[in-house]
C-alpha cells in the first residue's frame, strides 16, 4: 500500500512540475508574441486552467471587457435555467375563422420558420384567416438566421408587418423566389418528415386583420389547438455560437431572467471559488462589482445615458466555462453540441484555427467590439482539457490580437501533449422539429 501511495504521490509531483514548466513556457510565449505585435501584456487579460484545475497565466484577475464571449455564459445560463433539451412551444387556437397565437419567446421565428408554418396551416386545411391575434411572447424577426450581428429589438409593429407580408400569399413577389430557394436548400428527408409543401401553386393563405392582444379573444368551446415545437435549445445555442447571433442571445438572456439571474449565479460561483475576490482582482474601482452582464450577446448598451459593456475577469470566465463543461458531463452531453468547433463549423472561425492539425480539438467563441477582441474556449490536449481566455483591450484594427490568440491556442496544445481529437460531425439545422400537431 505504501508503494502505491508513494507512486501516486510521485506521479502527482511529476505532473505538477510538468504543469509549472508548461505554464512558464506559455507565459513566456505570450509575452514574446505580444511584444512582437507592439502590445503591452499587462493591459490585456490571458489565463487558462491546467488539467489539474489550477488557474495559470500572467494576469487572470484583470478587469476585461467580454464582447461576444458573453454568449458562452448565456449558453451556461440557458442550460442551467431551461435545460439542454428545452423546446419552445408556440400554441395556435383556431375557431374555424380566426387564429390566436400564444408565444413562448421563441427567438428563431425566421423566414424558414414562417414558410414552414404556412405550409403546416395549409396541411390543416387553413387557407383564410379572418382575424389573426398574437400575445406579447410572440415576436417575429424574419431575418434572424441571415443577419447574425443584428441589434434589432423585437416589436409588435415588426411582427404585424411580417405576418401580413408572409400570410398574404397572393401578394408574394420576392417571397416566391425565397420560397423556391427554401425548398431547394432543405434536405428531402426534412421536407418529408415535416410534411412541407414543395409546389408553390399548392400554397394559399390570406388574412384580413392582424393585431396584438393581451389575452386570447376567441371564445372557448369548439376551439381547435395546435402546437409548433422548436428544436431543442441546444441546437439554437449551437447556431448562436457558430455565427455569433446577437438577436438569439439577447432573447435567451431575457427568457432566463436577465441581469438578476446572471448575478445570482455568478456571485455564488465567485464566493465558492475565490472567497473575497476583491483582494485578488485588478483594475477595478473600489465599490465596483467583479462582473456585469448587461446583455446576453455581449453587445454594449446604455445605463443612465452612458455606454456600458459586459465585463469580468479571465479567471471568472474560465471558471464559468468549467461549470458549463461539468454540467454537460453530468448529463452525458458534450461541449461540441452547443459551441463552435473550429475547422468544421465555419461561422466566425471560417478563416481561423481551421487547419487539419487543430480541427476537432477546440471548442471556442470569438468576440469583437470597438475596444475589444476576445477568445474563450477549451482545447482537448493529450494531457487533459484546458480552458482558456484571451481578452485584448484595444481600439482600432484587431488583426494582430487575433493572430496572437491563434498562436496561443496552438501553444497551449503543444505544451500539453498536442491535440487529442474528439468525435464531431456538423449537422443541418432546421428551425422546427415536428409538423404542427
Amino acid at each position: 500500500m505504501k508503494k502505491k501511495i508513494l507512486k501516486s504521490t510521485l506521479l502527482i509531483s511529476i505532473l505538477s512540475g510538468s504543469y509549472t514548466m508548461a505554464a512558464d513556457q506559455v507565459t513566456e510565449t505570450w509575452n514574446t508574441k505580444m511584444a512582437e505585435f507592439n502590445m503591452t501584456p499587462k493591459y490585456h487579460g490571458f489565463c487558462y486552467s491546467a488539467p489539474n484545475g489550477e488557474i495559470l497565466g500572467p494576469n487572470p484577475h484583470r478587469r476585461v471587457r467580454l464582447a461576444s464571449t458573453s454568449k458562452l455564459i448565456t449558453t451556461l445560463m440557458a442550460i442551467e435555467k431551461l435545460g439542454i433539451d428545452y423546446e419552445y412551444t408556440t400554441d395556435f387556437y383556431f375557431d374555424g375563422e380566426s387564429i390566436h397565437i400564444k408565444g413562448d419567446s421563441d427567438p428563431v421565428m425566421s423566414k424558414r420558420k414562417l414558410f414552414f408554418l404556412i405550409s403546416q396551416l395549409n396541411n390543416l386545411g387553413i387557407k383564410k384567416i379572418k382575424n389573426l391575434t398574437f400575445d406579447k411572447n410572440f415576436k417575429i424577426f424574419s431575418m434572424v438566421e441571415d443577419v447574425a450581428h443584428s441589434e434589432l429589438k423585437p416589436s409588435n409593429e415588426l411582427t404585424i408587418k411580417s405576418l401580413k407580408d408572409y400570410f398574404t400569399v397572393g401578394e408574394w413577389n420576392l417571397l416566391k423566389t425565397a420560397y423556391i430557394k427554401f425548398i431547394k436548400e432543405t434536405p428531402k428527408e426534412i421536407i418529408d418528415e415535416l410534411q412541407i409543401r414543395t409546389d408553390l401553386d399548392d400554397i394559399q393563405l390570406s388574412v384580413e386583420a392582424i393585431s396584438n392582444v393581451d389575452k386570447n379573444p376567441l371564445k372557448e368551446g369548439d376551439l381547435k389547438s395546435y402546437q409548433m415545437v422548436s428544436p431543442i435549445i441546444a441546437k439554437y445555442l449551437k447556431i448562436m455560437n457558430i455565427d455569433s447571433n446577437n438577436y438569439i442571445a439577447d432573447q435567451v438572456f431575457e427568457k432566463v431572467g436577465g441581469e438578476k439571474e446572471y448575478k445570482k449565479y455568478i456571485d455564488k460561483m465567485i464566493a465558492d471559488r475565490f472567497g473575497d475576490y476583491k483582494a485578488q482582482r485588478q483594475e477595478f474601482s473600489k465599490d465596483e462589482d467583479s462582473f456585469a452582464f448587461y446583455t446576453g450577446s455581449g453587445l454594449n448598451t446604455t445605463r443612465k445615458g452612458q455606454r456600458v459593456d459586459n465585463y469580468a475577469t479571465c479567471a471568472i470566465m474560465v471558471e464559468l466555462m468549467k461549470d458549463l463543461d461539468t454540467k454537460l458531463d453530468s448529463i452525458t452531453r458534450k461541449m461540441q453540441e452547443i459551441i463552435a468547433v473550429p475547422g468544421v463549423d465555419g461561422g466566425t472561425f471560417r478563416s481561423r484555427l481551421n487547419t487539419p492539425k487543430l480541427a476537432r480539438s477546440i471548442v471556442a467563441k470569438t468576440g469583437t467590439l470597438k475596444h475589444t477582441s476576445t477568445l474563450l474556449g477549451k482545447v482537448s490536449a493529450e494531457q487533459g482539457d484546458i480552458f482558456f481566455g484571451m481578452f485584448h483591450q484595444m481600439a482600432g484594427w484587431k488583426g494582430n490580437a487575433k493572430i496572437v490568440q491563434n498562436m496561443m491556442v496552438t501553444e497551449l496544445l503543444d505544451n500539453y501533449g498536442g491535440p487529442k481529437k474528439f468525435d464531431y460531425k456538423k449537422e443541418f439545422f432546421f428551425p422546427a422539429s415536428t409538423p404542427l400537431k
